[in-house]
């Protein structure tokens, strides 16, 4: 039994947890289709077509990650998808302090710890036709607890661990994710009125630095201001005026 209740008080959780699986956000979201209910929680050990933003793929070794999928019925539009991303960013960031840790967000999906990328997000939803608003969405969280046997691929420079070792794995998996669903289940019935803004923004990892906007296959340089009220990042372009990213990546340029 895959028990959460030590790290997690929400109740109403329904919490399925496997070895392997393809993808955590693929399988709930069948199982969303087939009329699943809002909280159900999927946790896999290793994934074997894991996806990040993008159709990317998301390494997924097993016994070195926490890869986690949540089913939400939230009453929002599809533009403020985005609530549920960022809520999860700063959950996230708050369940790894608890770990006497100091990770950080970089807009507008990823944690880092110490300069490597640790957790990334991935939102996915449905829309209702008649109503134009989520029909549902799929909330998918993958973490690098430990580093891989033999290291992190060539391809994932950025990639990092939370622990270099120490820590059980499967215990581990199960605290983590228990304080990262409790975080996140405190926020999310007031979604809407975005709770969550300021601990977003504390942690944010681009704010006042020099960075590269990466849209429609190219990169060009701008300076991170600040964050919207939506989440949409304030940035001053090269030629010095100030524009809003809704969507997008950004990396930090080195000055």
């Amino acid at each position: 039994m895959f028990d959460l209740s030590p790290y997690c008080a929400h109740p109403g959780l329904t919490i399925q947890f496997r070895e392997e699986v393809t993808s955590t956000n693929t399988l709930l979201r069948q199982q969303a289709e087939e009329g699943a209910p809002e909280g159900t929680v999927l946790i896999a050990a290793r994934q074997t077509a894991g996806r990040g933003r993008r159709d990317r793929s998301f390494f997924s070794p097993a016994d070195t990650g926490l890869y986690l999928s949540v089913l939400l019925r939230p009453q929002l539009a599809p533009q403020e998808a985005l609530y549920l991303t960022t809520c999860a960013a700063a959950a996230g960031a708050l369940a790894l302090e608890e770990f006497g840790l100091r990770p950080q967000i970089k807009w507008v999906n990823d944690l880092f710890l110490e300069g490597k990328k640790v957790c990334g997000i991935l939102t996915e939803g449905a829309i209702d036709p008649e109503t134009m608003g989520l029909r549902y969405a799929i909330l998918g969280i993958g973490v690098n607890l430990f580093p891989p046997e033999g290291g992190f691929p060539p391809d994932l420079p950025e990639a990092g661990a939370v622990f270099r070792r120490g820590p059980d794995p499967a215990e581990t998996r199960k605290q983590l994710a228990g304080r990262i669903l409790d975080h996140f289940f405190r926020w999310y019935p007031n979604i809407q009125d975005r709770p969550l803004f300021e601990a977003y923004r504390d942690r944010s990892l681009v704010l006042g630095q020099p960075i590269t906007i990466h849209q429609g296959g190219t990169g060009r340089p701008a300076t991170a201001l600040d964050l919207a009220p939506d989440f949409s990042l304030r940035v001053r372009e090269a030629d010095g005026r100030e524009t809003l990213l809704s969507s997008g990546e950004v990396s930090i340029r080195p000055l």
